[in-house]
């Protein structure tokens, strides 16, 4: 099992009105939110992770091969280096103010 199909095993989870954090799922039998959005959101951050990998690969490749990337640093690289998707290292996702659902975009 690769790395994106892993990334099917999380989920949002609302943490408040304006706060949602991806979450691990130990089984989705004993979800109590709804499973259905739950498991989209599952499918969502899957195929982002998959488009994310194919986006960067050359490159992340690359950096491996310099030696450029330290042994635990691959998410680093991918979410502040190479995609510029990540401001900070975080496991929360804010919503905006006005906003009660996440953003679809992942």
């Amino acid at each position: 099992m690769g790395l994106c199909d892993k990334m099917q095993d999380y989920t949002l989870q609302k943490v408040d009105s304006k706060r949602y954090e991806w979450v691990r799922v130990d089984s989705w039998d004993n979800l109590t939110i709804n499973k259905q959005e739950a498991k989209a959101y599952s499918k969502d951050i899957s195929s982002y992770c998959g488009r994310l990998l194919e986006e960067t690969e050359d490159e992340l490749a690359e950096r491996i091969k310099k030696g450029s990337v330290k042994v635990g640093g691959v998410s680093k690289i991918l979410c502040q280096d190479l995609s510029k998707h990540c401001t900070m290292s975080s496991d929360s996702h804010q919503a905006d103010a006005d906003d009660d659902e996440p953003d679809e975009e992942l």
